[in-house]
Order: C-alpha cells, then structure tokens, then sequence
C-alpha cells in the first residue's frame, strides 16, 4: 500500500515540478497548440494535363495506328510499305521517350514502349563475379587413349 502512495507523490510531484513541469503546454515537445490550418492541396483532383502530356497522348494514338498499318501490310507484296511502317512505330518509340524527358507524365497505361536503355533496369547478371572456369580439358577421352 505505501508503494502506491510513494508512486502518486513522485508523479504528482513531476506534475508540480518548476516551470508548470510536464503539464506546462511549453514544456511538452512536439505536441501543437492548435490544430495545423486545412491542407489546401486536393490529392484526389489530377492537375492539368501540360501541352507535353497531350502531345504524349497524341503520339500514342499514332504508335497505336502505326502498329495496326504494320500487322495489315504483314502481307509479302507489301514488303517497302511494311519496312516503312516498321520504321515509323521506331521512330514513334524515340517520340515518346523524347517527350517522357521533356517532362511529360503519362499514365501507367500510356507506357506503351520500352523506356531508353539507360532507364531500364539492370538485369541480375551486370555485376555479379561468377566463379570462373577453372578446368576445360577432357580426362576421360586422354585416358581412353591410354595417356
């Protein structure tokens, strides 16, 4: 019983302490006085698109469209409109990363082409050490032979 008196007189006597002691509203760190004022930011309403995101989109509907002329000129008497078409879905993949490091932000679904290859992530095999080949005779073809 005495050991709970003795635990309410050291706590009541951190609560008196000088100063206000912990009650003191300047003597408790990082707890606000008042609430912080309303965030004005609104997360759940995209910003608007910039004239590089629409120009992205627009590249897109023609890497679309280009893809669609190579898979209907797939056809052998369609050889140089084939290889011409095959061409411009190339040259729309350089579009489209070009305007990705202009600053355009596309949506995960635009992302229809593989980024540059300095963006793409590193496979497991770039700076693994493999155990190298120590041994590349064959014993059992000299032992055959009786060396």
């Amino acid at each position: 019983m005495e050991s709970i008196k003795l635990i309410k007189q050291l706590v009541e006597q951190e609560l008196r302490e000088i100063d206000g002691g912990i009650m003191d509203p300047g003597m408790v760190p990082f707890v606000p006085h008042r609430e912080p004022a309303a965030d004005t930011a609104n997360p759940g309403i995209p910003d608007e698109p910039t004239e590089v995101d629409l120009l992205y989109k627009m590249a897109v509907k023609a890497r679309l469209a280009t893809e669609d002329l190579v898979k209907a000129l797939e056809n052998p008497i369609y050889d140089e409109p084939y290889e011409h078409a095959f061409k411009a879905t190339m040259s729309l993949r350089d579009a489209l990363n070009a305007l990705i490091g202009e600053g355009a932000q596309p949506i995960r679904k635009d992302h229809i082409v593989a980024p540059i290859p300095s963006e793409q992530p590193v496979g497991s095999s770039v700076g693994v050490t493999h155990m190298p080949m120590v041994y590349t005779g064959d014993t059992l073809s000299e032992q055959k032979r009786g060396k």
